[in-house]
């Protein structure tokens, strides 16, 4: 698989068009399709951003290799572009996720051990409610066709990570968080 391919890959499964990748880039659309026609290749600071927006290494971006490996995308939201934060999530959504996507709306709990479960049940909940506080911050099951991602919007930062394709839709865990499906949501 070559560079350009894996450029476009990635590009598609996160639901940027070319114009939106070059905007996360500070590049122009034409740099994009000359990467991903291979044409051309990013110089080594584009290398790095791709690597760092798409968490994904240099060499894993450069190598021959057919398959890439589990994808996340990171990027810093305009703040003066959007009205309010809480108004600025739909607005997100919207912008990064056509109508061919479907979104719904997650909660999130802390993972816990038996013994934090049995600490947490005779604290009354706090430890989990502290938790829970601490980061109020909306999270997003978001899928199409087969891909299934993970999207968390917080302090102006988007976070997209792509879960396992047979990940389950009403309930889950990924890292240390656990999460269920609250249902889906309309961004029209």
């Amino acid at each position: 698989m070559t560079l350009g391919e894996k450029l476009k890959e990635i590009r598609k499964k996160f639901g940027l068009s070319q114009e939106q990748l070059a905007g996360v880039m500070n590049v122009s659309r034409q740099a994009i399709t000359k990467w991903e026609n291979n044409g051309g290749i990013p110089d080594v600071s584009n290398l790095q951003e791709l690597s760092k927006v798409f968490g994904i290494t240099v060499d894993s971006l450069l190598n021959d290799e057919n398959q890439l490996s589990a994808l996340s995308m990171r990027k810093s939201l305009d703040k003066d572009k959007y009205k309010s934060k809480i108004s600025s999530y739909t607005s997100v959504l919207k912008e990064y996720f056509d109508e061919s996507y479907e979104v719904y709306n997650l909660v999130r709990s802390k993972k816990m051990t038996k013994l934090e479960w049995i600490l947490d049940l005779f604290t009354w909940g706090v430890h989990n409610d502290i938790d829970g506080i601490s980061d109020l911050s909306p999270y997003y099951l978001v899928k199409k066709d087969n891909l299934k991602l993970l999207v968390n919007i917080k302090d102006w930062v988007l976070e997209v990570i792509e879960l396992p394709s047979n990940t389950n839709d009403k309930k889950f865990s990924y890292g240390a968080n656990k999460f269920i499906n609250c249902g889906k949501l309309k961004l029209n």
